[in-house]
């Protein structure tokens, strides 16, 4: 995709695709980092807002219009359908609006046709409506939560509103925005949690996603990306993700020392969260970077999974994770009796998510497949909980 492809021809590539998402095959999300001047200078209007409703039974909020910044344009209020995005993003999002709440509108009208991205409480969403003479009757329908924008900008909304007005009044440049940077864990600020990520998959969807997730309560989260299996700056990091495929996709990559520092770094008091490893009949996945055996095995996608007792506020917090929000794919059985299951799949006979302590540490092993940007979009509430339930653990631990 060109750089000068336009915010209309991206929304129109998410709103053709999206009702694939279920089916987890889509490729529904821009992967490379859009600059907030190439949003401006595609989008036909944008204007800010109060939020004045919200009725969470109904999934719709309504946004009264309160300045224009670019473009003119005819709607006084908008009225937004919550109820239609995909996954369990609608009931995240209701959440976000909240009566009084400043939000940012940026959108492209071509006919009747109106495609629309959004900022509200910091988080980035897309809507789009189909508009009609009598603006009363306009619904701007809810499609997903943006997982990647925060690239764009990552911050407050009254924030951002200042930060246009800036730009539009000539006093900023627009590419000197408060975004998600991608820092080394030595820069990171004392008291920050500091999470190394190794990643594998060749597309690179997990990594921009998760950067996202950067604070747990009062913790600030740093991220740093490895593609060095040998992990030189393991010993910087508090966490471990071992991303999609890091370990093992058609083959099994790592090597006896690259194992042994695997669970040495857990023996010690980090914590290891793995996401979904290719298995196949004949080629489970190895595990020798993990003390206790279990058995990596070939399965078809699916989304259901049984939590149990053990899992405290793993589905819970921040999000609400229920059986079908997920997509798992090949999945590990015949683990000891050392594991604490903290979720099944397949009828119980297969492990959705383990925890496994091991000396002053811990594995959080999961099933969970985030290979494509559908994935990922899919799964990204559920990867949230995972870095809260582990930096949580973490701090306790300390």
């Amino acid at each position: 995709m060109s750089k000068k492809t336009s915010l209309y021809s991206l929304v129109i590539l998410f709103c053709l695709s999206w009702l694939l998402i279920a089916d987890f095959h889509a490729e529904a999300f821009i992967e490379r980092r859009y600059k907030l001047e190439e949003v401006l200078n595609e989008c036909s209007n944008v204007l800010f807002g109060t939020v004045t409703a919200v009725n969470s039974k109904r999934m719709t909020a309504k946004v009264k219009v309160t300045e224009n910044l670019k473009g003119s344009s005819d709607f006084q209020e908008i009225q937004i359908n919550l109820a239609f995005g995909q996954g369990n993003f609608p009931q995240k999002m209701v959440k976000q609006f909240e009566v009084g709440l400043p939000i940012i509108i940026f959108y492209a009208k071509q006919g009747e046709r109106i495609d629309s991205l959004g900022h509200v409480n910091g988080t980035w969403f897309q809507i789009q409506a189909i508009d009609q003479p009598d603006k009363s009757r306009v619904w701007w329908n809810f499609t997903h939560i943006e997982i990647y924008m925060h690239r764009t900008y990552n911050g407050a909304t009254p924030e951002f509103q200042k930060l246009l007005r800036n730009v539009f009044a000539g006093k900023a440049r627009p590419t000197r925005v408060k975004a998600t940077e991608i820092q080394t864990l030595a820069q990171a600020p004392a008291g920050a949690v500091c999470v190394l990520l190794l990643a594998g998959n060749r597309r690179d969807v997990e990594f921009p996603a998760i950067l996202a997730f950067n604070q747990v309560g009062e913790r600030r989260v740093v991220y740093q990306q490895a593609t060095d299996r040998d992990l030189p700056n393991l010993g910087q990091a508090d966490l471990l993700w071992i991303g999609q495929g890091a370990i093992s996709e058609i083959q099994y990559y790592l090597t006896t020392e690259q194992e042994e520092k695997i669970k040495a770094f857990a023996k010690n008091g980090g914590v290891v969260i793995v996401s979904g490893q290719d298995s196949d009949d004949d080629r489970p996945c190895g595990t020798g970077w993990i003390p206790e055996p279990m058995k990596g095995v070939e399965r078809w996608g699916r989304s259901d999974f049984q939590a149990t007792p053990a899992s405290g506020t793993l589905f819970g917090e921040p999000n609400t994770i229920r059986s079908g929000d997920v997509f798992i794919d090949d999945t590990w059985t015949d683990w000891s009796d050392q594991y604490t299951i903290l979720a099944t799949t397949n009828g119980g006979r297969e492990i959705a998510v383990a925890m496994l302590k091991y000396g002053t540490g811990m594995y959080l092993v999961t099933s969970f497949q985030n290979e494509t940007s559908a994935n990922v979009f899919v799964n990204h509430p559920m990867l949230e909980n995972l870095i809260h339930f582990a930096v949580r653990w973490h701090i306790n631990r300390s």
